[in-house]
């Protein structure tokens, strides 16, 4: 574990905190995406509910040279790692979309 003893040695990377579920939801683009299996891609974008302030798709590019579109429930997040910058979906992920 780690001590919080030096002031600012990090005290204000969020990555080092608590937050939960919803605040990296809605932080995540850039974020590698990945099964237990294999590797997806990274998120590019975030869509939200209509009517709504909760993320409900990412938007993922995928494929060679990130040429293919995927969009991906968030109900398919299995877990979000924020200090390594990686989401981790269920096998196999529910896919909305796919375009290219």
């Amino acid at each position: 574990m780690e001590s919080g003893s030096g002031a600012g040695e990090g005290s204000s990377d969020p990555r080092r905190s608590s937050y939960g579920r919803e605040y990296w939801l809605r932080r995540c683009e850039g974020f590698l995406v990945e099964t237990p299996t294999r590797r997806i891609g990274r998120v590019v974008g975030i869509r939200y509910g209509e009517g709504s302030n909760e993320p409900e798709v990412l938007e993922v590019r995928a494929g060679f040279l990130g040429r293919t579109l995927l969009l991906l429930s968030v109900d398919d997040v299995a877990a979000l790692v924020p200090k390594e910058r990686r989401i981790v979906l269920t096998d196999p992920p529910r896919l909305l979309s796919n375009r290219k």
